[in-house]
């Protein structure tokens, strides 16, 4: 569904300046919850472990329903690096939990030789607006204040399983001055989105979530991002069963966008990237490593090195799109300005100078960025 042109204006102020991006930890890790340390309970875990792992690398919950994916999963332990159990100290006691880590490369190839999508660690950040009605205390805007911890940790706890980074807004004088909770209950888009711009997330997320008369709860979702609005309701038991399709779903959209699906049968394409304003060692160090860390770069090679500047030679999956995408997340690095980025024509040379001239040439470059300071 598009939404008209101002909210269209407004949405592209939510995306102004650096957007913000988040590296997710742990993603190759889950703990799950046993009753002991009986072998059987243990491959039964590692399996739930496994499914949960494959989601939040994917971002998509469909996957499971792949033969290929079901096939592995009853093989789950073939892909464990390592695991301990572990005492989670509770409110109602001690639960003991079995903590799994996977093989980061494994789990990757079976996702990739399936040509399913595989999510890098830096994604995209989502603001959540929601408004929680209980039909006891009325409707509650959940923010960062204290007073919402146990309804907070339940939102993050299932953004975190999914691999969501996911930002609460503070709902301070500011915002109260912009934003009411009935503005938010009844999802009016223009002055969401406004309010939203101070956050600078890639994507806002607004959240309804009520209990019915007879006990159960809905919730009603809509995900503003890229000048389109997503809408979907959920229904479940309890409180945390109506917000995991909100969370989930949310997670599903944004995989479809950002998650990068590999040809496993393509050559790896190479990308000419220039970093202006690198003038000495640990410049050098911090951007090699930076371009290093991206999930779509397997390889970093210096091909030029100038006196304030560095041309590197990247091998990525996915080509210039996805390296582009890659360091959008971010705000190590900065498009440089068109201007900088012209590549002027060379001038005619004599035949007989072709040669030795066309080894002083710079290299055809495909991007060119600034070093943030």
């Amino acid at each position: 569904m598009r939404f008209g042109i101002a909210n269209l204006v407004l949405a592209l102020l939510v995306l102004a300046g650096p957007l913000r991006a988040e590296v997710v930890e742990n993603l190759y890790l889950a703990e799950i919850p046993v009753e002991s340390q009986d072998p059987g309970l243990r491959k039964e875990a590692i399996g739930q472990a496994m499914r949960e792992v494959l989601v939040r690398v994917s971002g998509q919950a469909m996957i499971l329903g792949v033969p290929a994916i079901d096939a592995a999963l009853s093989q789950s332990t073939r892909f464990v690096d390592r695991y301990r159990y572990q005492i989670r100290k509770l409110p109602e006691g001690d639960q003991l939990e079995v903590r799994v880590r996977f093989d980061e490369n494994a789990i990757n190839r079976l996702l990739r030789e399936n040509r399913l999508p595989v999510c890098g660690r830096n994604r995209p950040v989502t603001l959540l607006w929601l408004v929680v009605d209980d039909r006891k205390q009325g409707r509650k805007l959940i923010s960062t204040d204290s007073r919402y911890d146990a309804l907070r940790a339940r939102v993050e706890r299932q953004a975190r399983q999914r691999g969501l980074p996911l930002r609460l807004p503070l709902y301070d004088l500011t915002d109260r001055a912009r934003l009411k909770v009935s503005d938010v209950w009844g999802n009016f888009e223009d002055r969401i989105l406004d309010a939203s711009t101070r956050y600078q997330a890639n994507s806002v997320l607004v959240g309804r979530v009520y209990r019915t008369p007879s006990g159960s709860w809905s919730g009603r979702w809509s995900l503003y991002s890229e000048g389109r609005r997503s809408d979907w309701e959920t229904v479940g038991e309890s409180l945390d069963l109506a917000l995991q399709p909100g969370l989930g779903g949310t997670a599903d959209a944004l995989a479809r966008r950002y998650a990068q699906v590999e040809d496993t049968g393509a050559d790896p394409s190479r990308v000419k990237l220039q970093i202006e304003g690198i003038t000495g060692l640990p410049a050098y160090v911090s951007v090699t490593t930076y371009l290093d860390s991206l999930d779509v770069v397997s390889r970093v090679e210096p091909v030029e090195i100038r006196p304030d500047s560095v041309v590197f030679a990247l091998t990525s999956r996915g080509g210039r799109l996805a390296v582009e995408e890659a360091i959008s997340f971010g705000r190590t690095l900065v498009p440089e300005s068109p201007a900088a980025q012209a590549n002027p024509a060379l001038p005619a040379l004599p035949a007989e100078a072709e040669k030795t001239a066309a080894v002083n040439r710079a290299p055809q470059i495909d991007l060119i960025y600034r070093l943030v300071p």
